[in-house]
């Protein structure tokens, strides 16, 4: 589910889940439940596929873009907790991936990501403004690049981003309630970004 990006970079198989958990992928099993489609036309975005080493990508095609793939299973409300081994390349450096939850639609989310310049973002849109409402930073492997485990929370107003060598950002909002929970990715400036995905966990907290 891929849609024109909005502007975020302001200056700044499905495994059997444990207990609390609703569902543990490891993207093994390209029947597990999550979209599987390539870009086919002009008109794609992007795509977002099962790879061949059991991972999933993320990828826009377009300048501008911005694509959302809900989890196969969700919580019964806003409160959730995500887990998940993400490997970005941003090319230039512009791009992001990460987390998203309380996903009403494309106007309305909190988003949790890591940028190509190595940035944490804790990023609430609503009616389609963009509004940054944390920020930190990721050790970057390689210049446009990171590789970390992202873990979110969202629980009432409380929402928390922590990264592997990185930091943890916090903020605190309650403006959007319910929604979906899932997998994010913006590509912007000359459409160089591309988010694999691994060990998705999500959980009622």
């Amino acid at each position: 589910m891929y849609a024109k990006a909005l502007p975020l970079f302001l200056a700044l198989a499905a495994t059997t889940a444990s207990a609390g958990e609703l569902m543990r992928d490891d993207f093994a099993n390209p029947a597990s439940g999550w979209q599987n489609k390539a870009a086919t036309t002009d008109r794609d975005l992007g795509f977002a596929v099962y790879t061949d080493s059991g991972q999933y990508q993320m990828t826009p095609v377009h300048d501008n873009a911005f694509g959302f793939i809900p989890a196969p299973r969700q919580a019964a409300g806003g409160d959730v907790h995500l887990e998940s081994d993400m490997f970005l390349y941003a090319g230039i450096g512009a791009g992001a991936g990460g987390l998203a939850c309380r996903f009403q639609d494309h106007q309305n989310f909190y988003a949790f990501l890591a940028r190509g310049d190595a940035v944490l973002v804790i990023a609430k849109i609503r009616d389609g403004k963009v509004t940054p409402l944390a920020q930190g930073k990721v050790k970057s492997i390689m210049a446009g690049s990171v590789d970390t485990r992202l873990t979110v929370d969202c629980k009432g107003d409380v929402l928390r981003l922590r990264a592997k060598n990185g930091g943890t950002i916090e903020a605190r909002d309650a403006e959007l309630g319910g929604g979906r929970s899932g997998l994010v990715v913006i590509g912007e400036k000359m459409a160089g970004t591309s988010a694999v995905f691994d060990n998705f966990v999500l959980a009622a907290p």
